[in-house]
C-alpha cells in the first residue's frame, strides 16, 4: 500500500528526507503513528516553526 504525506514547512525543513521514509515504512500500517512520528521527529530537530502533517493511507 502506498502512503500520501501532505506536510508544511515545519516538517521537511527539520527532518532529512531519508528519516521521513523510515518514518513511514515503519508506521505503513497505521497512518496516525507515522504522523505522530513525524511531528515527534521535527519537534526533536528542533522545529520552531508549526508542524502540520496528514498521512493518508491510498488503497
Amino acid at each position: 500500500r502506498d502512503l500520501l504525506l501532505l506536510c508544511s514547512d515545519g516538517l521537511w525543513e527539520m527532518v532529512r528526507d531519508g528519516d521521513i521514509q523510515r518514518i513511514l515504512q515503519r508506521n505503513r500500517s497505521h497512518p496516525i503513528n507515522a504522523s505522530a512520528g513525524l511531528i515527534q521527529a521535527a519537534l526533536l530537530g528542533g522545529g520552531a516553526d508549526n508542524v502540520s502533517v496528514v498521512v493518508v493511507k491510498v488503497p
